[in-house]
Parts: structure tokens; sequence; C-alpha cells
């Protein structure tokens, strides 16, 4: 028997309305639900629960949510229904309980509903109903539970056939082994190219364009315009080849996310994205980084929703999650960027203290070589005006003192220990080479024939050195 899975309701007993009381409450309503929206309240439970709850107490009424399995004819305007689980488990016992709806309940529920009412339309569709629940003695099985239908309090809006395939799409590709659903959601670095699979004349490309426009005209964000049908014969047909361009777009530039959208409309237009073909062609493995915005908030759930790795309720939605995820890659743009200009700043700094410290020794040695040089040339400078002057000195002083042009120098005896030579001594200031000019120290710097200039505090007297013998002399 077929069964199908909507979201969970809470595991609590079952509401026991007193006697008398007032009339019983409605359901909340859900998107995956295909009950009619504020219908029903938290205290309308699912089948498993009652029946669950039975086990304790048979005898009681109980707000159920359950999908009806098979309608039979037990008489003139009454009939059996046999319930099964609104939720579908793919369980191999899913839980099952056949209830009687005798003609007065049927007359109320054609007063409220409309007099074409029928209940055979009830089959594959989730309703919400008013049960009473007793003892049965059943001959030769013992005691079991009898159910009847009180009263209709919703009526799912469309046939569960949808929610059938969805799960059968599913469940074949778990068994595939394929990719999907959220766990396969991987947060793209810098998004740029997106590929964008929408109906060329709908309102959801505009709700996507109008939220995306402003980074694409900026160079933000690239979309990649796939056209395709959502509805109608070719609507499978379509949204397979559109899939099929999005690989070859993915091959040629790397998208960062595939973003699928279509606005409301009619719960059956949903139909063609619960089908095998279009799931898979969407998997993980061929789609990477799948977005879907489906219909509205109160759109049931599709098995593309279900293979999608994010999926939002609105175009409108989607859109600002890729909108979202561009400023999130800005943002990580700018921290990298200011990272990278500390690094830069951290790296220069240091560089630029090192070949500061290296000019600067640099500079100093260079400094010190010149003042080296600067005091050996003007040492040497020294030299040569003190020569110069010496020189003139010495030519000037030579003139005076000689007789003639021509003269011979004078030759001096060797100094002795006379009273004179001793006053000559002490009064002898330079001796100075006349040839070099060079001032004469030590007896080492005399040659003989050399000529030399005494310099006197009264004057100058140009002498030669020659050779001195005791026996000669």
């Amino acid at each position: 028997m077929r069964h199908h899975r909507f979201p969970a309701w809470k595991d609590t007993p079952p509401h026991q309305p007193h006697p008398g009381g007032d009339a019983p409450p409605r359901a909340r309503h859900d998107r995956g639900s295909a009950l009619e929206p504020d219908s029903l309240s938290a205290d309308v439970h699912e089948l498993r629960d009652v029946i669950g709850w039975l086990r304790q107490r048979l005898r009681g009424e109980h707000s159920v949510r359950a999908c009806v399995l098979t309608v039979e004819a037990a008489g003139p305007d009454s009939y059996l229904l046999l319930l099964g689980e609104a939720q579908a488990s793919l369980s191999y016992d899913p839980p099952r309980l056949k209830v009687r709806l005798d003609a007065p309940e049927l007359v109320l529920i054609r007063a409220e509903h409309g007099v074409d009412f029928d209940p055979a339309d009830l089959v594959n569709r989730t309703i919400a109903v008013q049960l009473r629940t007793g003892l049965r003695q059943r001959f030769g099985r013992g005691a079991g539970v009898q159910a009847k239908l009180m009263a209709l309090l919703s009526l799912g809006q469309i046939p569960l056939e949808a929610d059938i395939e969805r799960e059968c799409t599913l469940q074949r590709l778990r068994l595939e082994g394929a990719r999907f659903g959220p766990d396969n959601w991987v947060e793209p670095e810098d998004l740029h190219h997106v590929a964008l699979v929408v109906s060329e004349h709908g309102e959801a490309r505009r709700d996507v364009e109008h939220v995306l426009q402003s980074l694409e005209g900026a160079g933000l964000l690239r979309l990649h315009r796939v056209w395709a049908n959502f509805e109608g014969a070719g609507a499978e047909r379509t949204l397979v080849e559109a899939f099929t361009r999005v690989r070859s777009l993915h091959a040629e530039y790397g998208l960062s996310a595939t973003l699928v959208c279509r606005g409301g409309g009619p719960i059956e237009a949903f139909r063609p994205l619960n089908s095998y073909a279009i799931a898979h062609a969407a998997t993980a493995d061929r789609v990477p980084n799948l977005i879907v915005g489906l219909g509205h908030a109160g759109t049931p759930r599709t098995a593309l929703d279900a293979v999608a790795a994010r999926s939002e309720p609105t175009p409108t939605a989607a859109a600002m999650l890729v909108r979202h995820l561009v400023e999130r890659t800005g943002l990580r743009a700018e921290r990298a960027l200011a990272a990278f200009e500390a690094a830069i700043e951290e790296d220069l700094g240091a560089a630029s203290r090192i070949a500061l410290a290296r000019a600067t020794t640099a500079f100093d040695m260079a400094l010190q070589d010149l003042v080296t040089a600067a005091e050996a040339r003007l040492r040497q400078l020294d030299r040569a005006v003190e020569q110069s002057l010496l020189l003139g000195l010495s030519a000037a002083v030579g003139g005076i003192t000689r007789k003639e042009p021509d003269a011979d120098p004078v030759e001096v005896d060797p100094l002795g220990d006379t009273e004179d030579d001793a006053a000559l001594s002490a009064a002898l200031v330079l001796v100075i080479a006349t040839d070099t000019g060079c001032i004469v120290t030590s007896a080492q710097d005399l040659s003989a024939g050399l000529p030399l200039l005494l310099q006197f505090p009264d004057g100058a007297v140009p002498v030669q050195v020659e050779p001195f013998s005791f026996t000669a002399h």
C-alpha cells in the first residue's frame, strides 16, 4: 500500500474532548502539508499516535490526521474508509485503521462541503477527522477496535500522487547512491559565475534580476541565463536540457552556484519537479551548489527541493542568498587585502630598518675614509707648503750670504768641544737640505756633498757636508 512523507507532528497522546464541550479544535498548517491553511490545531494527531494510545484505552474521541487509502461502500450512504499514515514512512508494516462513515455523518459533511461530495474522492488525500473509538467483540478473534467517523475537520487540497512520486524519486536516488541534499553544499570562496535556470517570460525572472542586477552591473557577478519551461507537457524535457546546459557551463566557466527559480501557481503545476529525470539531472555530481526558489511559502515541497543543496521558499529569497554570498566574498576579500597590506607593511618596515642600518654603517665608513684621506691630503699639502717656503727661504738666504754667485760653499769643520762650538750648536735653529728643502733631524740623513742651510736666529748659512778624517785633518 502506498503511503507518504510529511513533516513530523508532535508525539503526544491524542486530545480527548469532554462530552458536551466545545467544537473540535482546528489543525495547524505548514509547508509540505496538503491541509488548508489554519484549518487544524496542534491537537490533531497522527494515526500512529492514536493507535498507540488505543492499546491502553479503547474508548474515546480523537482528532486524527491520516491518508485515505481505500473507500468501500457498506450500504446505502454508508462507507468503510481505510486510513493510513499521512506522513509516508516507507515502512513494511505501516499502521492501518478502518473507520465507518454512516449516513447521518455523511449528511453533515455534505452540508459543509457541498451536496456533490463523494467519499470516493477522498482516496489518496490527506484528511483530518474526528473519530469515536470503542470496543468490538469479533467472532473467533477476540476483542478489537471499532472506529466511527464523526466529523471531517479538514480536507487535503490535492491528491497525494505528487507526494508518492516525490518519495519514489528520492528513494530511487538513494538506492543509486546519488549525492544530493544540504550535505553537498560547498561555500564558494569567490562567487562570480552563476547559472540561472528560469522561465524566460515570468515573474520569477524579474524578481531574481531585480535583486542581482546591481551586482551584475558592477561586474561582481555574471549570470548565465538558461531558459526552461516549468509547466506543461514539455516541462520535464526542457528542464533536463537546461541542467545539461548547466553542466557544459560548469565545464567552461567553473560555476560557483546554480539558481533554479519559478513563481507561484496551482499546486498541480509543480508535479513535473517530482520526476526522476529532473531530480537525477540536478544531483550534486552534475550540478554544483544547486539553489532552488520554487513557488511561495505555502507551496508543497518537491523532489527538486530535496535534491538541492539549498532550498528557499521563494525566488526572491533564493536571489537574496546569492547576494549574501557575494557580499560575504567581498568581506573576505577586504579582510584578506587588509591582512596582505599589514604583512607588506611589516615586511617593508623590517627591510627598511635593515637597509637604513646598512646605509648608516656604510655612510659612517665612507665618512671615516674621507676624513682619513683628507687628513693625509692635508699632511701632504702641509709638507708641500713647508717645502716651498723653505726652498724660497733657502734661495733668499743663499743669495745674501754668498760673496758672489760662483763662490764655493763654506766648509765648516766638525764641531768640537770648544766654547765657540758649543755656542754655535746652541744657536742653530734648523738644518735644511738645500736641494730638497727637507729638515734634517739626524746624522743618518746626511751624506757626502749634501748642501745644507743652517738657520740661525739672525740668519742662514749655506754649508756642504764633507767627509771628515782625523788623519787628513
